[in-house]
Parts: structure tokens; sequence; C-alpha cells
């Protein structure tokens, strides 16, 4: 009986990208059902995938250690291991579906025993043509073949991260996360960078109201807003007290679009206040647990406080961790907010956050490779486009340019190198200008890229910066005939 996979699951099994495995989809190299993959098929197309066949604790301890890689934020390993009752369902439930498994293949192995006794009876009453011998032979060998073959390496993986973390699939949108540890299901998928609808996310507004279409899922914790007998008939739960035992379908509301999320202005606490240099912070915001900022990766917020009129900046930080919030803030004298922030702003100091705004945004409905350009602080939105990427895990490969004016080397170089030594698809190139006002300057810089890529029409591409440097990239790549539909500009 075949044994088919998401190809998330799939991904995850074999220490790929979904992006890659899709690629290899659309290329014809890998089969797919329905948009999952033959768990035999991957085994041929990735053959160096083996686990030891002693050792169910290590093969535990490495599903744990890749998912707190994977995981975007400081998550703790105590959170990423599921309790005591959240482990027994799902076992439970792995179990159900190994009697299934077990029955379908004692009946199977009846069929088998059947059929081969009346090919032996007629091979006895006449003679046998070479055809009936061939089949019969072959029968024989599939009925003699030992039980060890079903004890796969990757089955065994996917059972062992079947219990670890449990997969759910969002209609109508078609993405897919998993959901590890105690997380609840919310929880589990706003840290995959994915825009569910939420308000309170503790139980009490029901925005997270979503439909179970199919597997089982349990309630971690209680929650004041009614669903109706009617509504829970039907399957509906609110995400954020449901954790996912087995892998489940479910109906949910999903921002795709800028335009579908409602503006909010929330009250935020300042953790830390970062100085990078003379002319630059990174403010660093904790919104309440229970009424957190919604937004996409590469939108904007206003900032004000008491006596400072709101002033807009990007959100530099992932919507993956949107309880904490960044930003990057320049210094200059007729900016009241940031001179505020420079020189009075202290710590757990409440400021007013309103957003989000704008469209610069993740074009997730692409698998293809991504060119990020950024100039000077306009890393801010790139840096939250990038994190956003990774987290998706969906594109196969992207690089960061980073134009900065700065003598040495960009504000944020460090986390650019890391993002490079830490994944083998990212590439980042830090690159010093002299004059982002010069149209001809910035055009020379930007030679850079197609000696790196003759060919550009094979990527999407996003750049963040001033009007002049802006207007540069936008003539540069027309010279060159990139599709526009595949260039995203921010101007600053």
């Amino acid at each position: 009986m075949p044994r088919l996979l998401t190809v998330s699951r799939a991904a995850r099994l074999v220490g790929v990208s979904r992006g890659t495995l899709q690629q290899q989809i659309q290329d014809g190299q890998l089969p797919s059902f329905e948009g999952k993959v033959d768990i035999d098929d991957l085994t041929r197309a990735y053959p160096q995938v083996e686990l030891e066949d002693n050792a169910m604790l290590e093969k535990i301890e490495d599903i744990i250690d890749n998912a707190l890689k994977r995981a975007r934020g400081e998550k703790l390993r105590k959170l990423i291991s599921p309790d005591l009752g959240t482990l027994a369902a799902r076992v439970a439930s792995l179990s159900k579906e190994l009697a299934r498994i077990k029955k379908h293949n004692q009946l199977l192995s009846e069929a088998l025993t059947t059929t081969q006794n009346s090919l032996l009876e007629l091979e006895q009453s006449s003679s046998p043509g070479p055809a009936l011998t061939a089949l019969r032979a072959q029968i024989a060998a599939t009925l003699a073949q030992p039980v060890e073959q079903f004890e796969d390496q990757l089955l065994i993986r996917d059972t062992v991260l079947r219990i670890m973390a449990a997969q759910v699939h969002l209609m109508p949108s078609g993405h897919e996360f998993f959901v590890e540890g105690n997380n609840s299901i919310l929880e589990a998928g706003l840290s995959a960078g994915l825009a569910l609808n939420y308000g309170c996310s503790n139980g009490n507004c029901g925005k997270c109201k979503a439909k179970l279409i199919s597997g089982d899922v349990k309630k971690i914790r209680q929650h004041d807003f009614v669903i109706t007998d009617a509504e829970k008939n039907q399957g509906y739960i609110l995400a954020c007290s449901n954790t996912a035992i087995s892998d489940i379908v479910l109906e949910a509301d999903e921002a795709t679009h800028a335009n579908e999320i409602a503006l909010q202005k929330i009250p935020a606490r300042v953790k830390k206040v970062e100085k990078l240099n003379d002319d630059l912070v990174v403010l660093h915001l904790r919104t309440p647990r229970t009424q957190r900022l919604r937004f996409l990766a590469g939108q904007k917020a206003r900032l004000s406080t008491i006596g400072i009129e709101p002033i807009e900046y990007h959100i530099a930080s992932c919507p993956c961790d949107e309880m904490n919030l960044q930003f990057h803030i320049c210094r200059q004298a007729d900016n009241p907010l940031a001179e505020y922030v420079f020189h009075e702003i202290q710590n757990s100091e409440s400021l007013n956050v309103e957003g989000p705004d704008g469209e610069f945004v993740l074009r997730e409905d692409t698998t293809r490779p991504l060119l990020f350009i950024a100039f000077n602080t306009g890393f801010a939105p790139i840096k939250s486009l990038i994190e956003h990427a990774m987290t998706l895990d969906v594109n196969e490969f992207s690089h960061l340019y980073w134009f900065h004016q700065a003598t040495d080397k960009p504000y944020m170089h460090n986390l650019g190198r890391a993002w490079a030594d830490a994944f083998d698809t990212f590439r980042y190139t830090p690159q010093h200008i002299p004059n982002l006002t010069s149209k001809d300057t910035v055009t020379e810089c930007l030679t850079q890229i197609i000696r790196d890529y003759p060919e550009l029409s094979g990527f999407d591409i996003y750049a963040c910066g001033p009007k002049t440097a802006i207007d540069a990239v936008d003539d540069f790549l027309s010279k060159y005939k990139f599709p526009t539909d595949q260039l995203f500009t921010e101007t600053l």
C-alpha cells in the first residue's frame, strides 16, 4: 500500500526546502499524486537519507534539534517537547492508524495467499505455460519478502516526527505548518509566518474560530468565547485553545494581502534601545500577549507617545514573532520621536503602535529565487522579508545585496554573515556606496548583480531605499528587460 506524504512533511524528512521538492515535482524528477509524494519515490530520490537502526532516542533528539533550528525565535527545548497528555493522544492516534494498516495488510496477505494457491492448483491441473509459471514465481517472491522491508528508515523517521509534531493543512490557501510541543494551533501558525486571523489569542474574542475538516485536536486551555452546539457539530474550534493531535485539515481565515488586515492601535513596552552608532538605534518593543500586532512582512507602523505626533517606520522584525517588534530609527534633528528615542526613552516605557500600513510585502505564490537589494536603512523592511521567506521555507535560494554608506560595514553586518553561514541557500554581499544621491553611482554598484546573475528574469527582486536609488534600480532593470511583475520596490 503506497504511503503518501505532503510536500511539507516530505521536505522535512529529507532535510530540504519545500521549494526544492516542488521544483523537482514541476520538473518531473519526482512523481506526485494529488500534491503528495510516495515515500518509496522519496527514498529513491534521496537514497543518502539514513538513520541508525538501534537508536530511537537519538532519532527523537534529532527531530527535536532540527525543530529548534527551524524555529525562528528563541524557543526553549521544553516548548518543543509535547506534554504527556498530548504525547499520549498522538501515540493513540497513530496506534489507530497502525491497526488500520495491519488489518489492510492482513487482508492483502490473505488475498495474495489465495491467489497463489489458485495458481498452484491451476498449474498442477494443466500444462503450465511460461507466463503462468513466471506470474506464480513473482507472487511467491512478493509473499516471501521479509517483514523488515516495511521498517524503512524514512517510515521510522516519519512516525517519530508525527509523534513530536502534527501537521496542519489550511484551506482554502493550501498553506501547511507543523504544531510542535505544547503550542496551540494559532501559535504554531503564527510562528510559521502565516497571517491567521486572531484577536486576543486567549479565548475571549473568537476571531481565531476555524472549522476542523479532518483529524483530531485536543483542547489545551479553557476559553470564555462560546461556540454554539450547532457550530460544534460542524467542527468549529478556537485555534488559540487547541493543539493538533494528528495531522489535520483546517478551514481558517488567513490574510494574504495587505488590505485584509485591519488597522490596529496597541500599547507596547520598550524592551531595549540598542544604539548601533551615533546615528542609528534599534528599538525593540514588546506588545501585550493578548493584543499583538498583526502585520505582513515589509509593512510599516506609526509610533507615538504623549506630546509627540505619530511617525511612520518600517517594521524590521518577522511577523512570525509578532509580540516582539523591531524598528531601525535614524537620528534626525527635525524628528521629535527620533530625538526622544535617542535621548530620553527608558526601558519598560510605553509607546503607541498603530498599523499596519503599506504593500511592500512578500509574494508567496511563487517559488522563484529571491534577490533583495537594500540601501542603508532600507534594510529594515528587507530584513523582515528575508526572515519571513526563511520561515515559509518555499523559495529555493535568496541573495541579499546591501549597499551602504558606512566606511567599514553595514550596521547589521554580522546578521547578514550569520544568515549566510547558517543557510546554504542564502548569500550575502555588502558593498560600500559613496553617494546615494547620484543615479550614476547607484547604477555602477548595481552592475555587480548582473555580473553575478546574467539571467535575472528567473528571480523575484525586492528593493528598498531612497527615491534616487530606487529610480536607478527601475532604470537599470528596465535596460535588461526585467519583468515588471517580478520587481517590488519601496521608497524611504
